[in-house]
């Protein structure tokens, strides 16, 4: 049990095809006592590839254990619906209760990376944002139902969140073959980014978020739109140097 790796700070699974769960119980296992069992205070990583069974990561509980969390790798997981599990098995519950969600956070995660996890609809709701201060790079790639970075589902309770988050350390940000993708962040909640250096937009048909600069030379996401963005088929990047470059080829 994890309770038994409390000094454990790299953790990798692989083509694990009948993997049902990494953390928590599998469908067929009694309930675990997460908040007492699965405490793993010294991991720092995390890279899950090719585990096709896989429909959620991480027990709600477990979330305060993971303090020293530093990256977030989560690749080729074709059934992952969700990165942190909801409380129960009721069908009609698929996420976090509004409740719970802003005081969930990941202290010292710096990177994320989700690649080829292609029923994964957003990757945390939005009201988890607040939660990511040491957040410098953010991947997402190749996921064809991902709605949005930040999302929240129809039928969750309302949550109060700003009318402008910000990921304060946020350097490189890549979105990248994301077919349905529509928004950065669920609703009308903007994001600032004030030390974003390098941006990478590709092949996003669907994006209605507008990627722009501040006049302090900061980048935004500006989620108030209510159409497709003129720019979200063409290739797009910018860094704070060199500002956008633009490829209309979406090879």
């Amino acid at each position: 049990m994890a309770s038994g790796l409390p000094k454990l700070r790299i953790l990798r699974v692989s083509e694990a095809s009948q993997l049902l769960g990494v953390f928590g119980q599998d469908d067929h296992a009694s309930p675990v006592n997460v908040e007492k069992e699965m405490v793993l205070p010294n991991l720092c990583e995390i890279e899950i590839r090719e585990c096709n069974k896989l429909k959620s990561l991480f027990p709600v509980a477990m979330i305060v254990s993971l303090v020293q969390l530093k990256v977030l790798k989560i690749l080729s997981c074709e059934e992952l619906e969700q990165i942190i599990a909801r409380d129960n098995d009721d069908e009609k519950d698929q996420i976090l209760p509004g409740g719970h969600l802003q005081s969930l956070c990941f202290p010292n995660l710096r990177e994320i990376e989700i690649r080829e996890c292609n029923k994964l609809k957003s990757l945390f709701p939005v009201a988890m944002a607040s939660g990511l201060p040491e957040l410098r790079i953010l991947t997402v790639k190749k996921s064809s139902q991902l709605w949005g970075v930040f999302g929240q589902e129809d039928h969750d309770l309302p949550v109060n969140v700003e009318k402008e988050m910000v990921l304060p350390n946020l350097n490189e940000l890549s979105l990248e073959q994301l077919s349905s993708i529509v928004y950065f962040s669920f609703g009308c909640c903007d994001f600032l980014f004030p030390r974003l250096e390098k941006l990478k937009v590709h092949q996003c048909p669907k994006l209605t978020t507008k990627f722009a600069t501040t006049p302090d030379g900061s980048m935004s996401a500006q989620s108030e739109v209510s159409e497709v963005a003129e720019d979200s088929s063409i290739n797009r990047e910018w860094n704070r140097y060199n500002w956008w470059k633009e490829d209309g080829d979406n090879r």
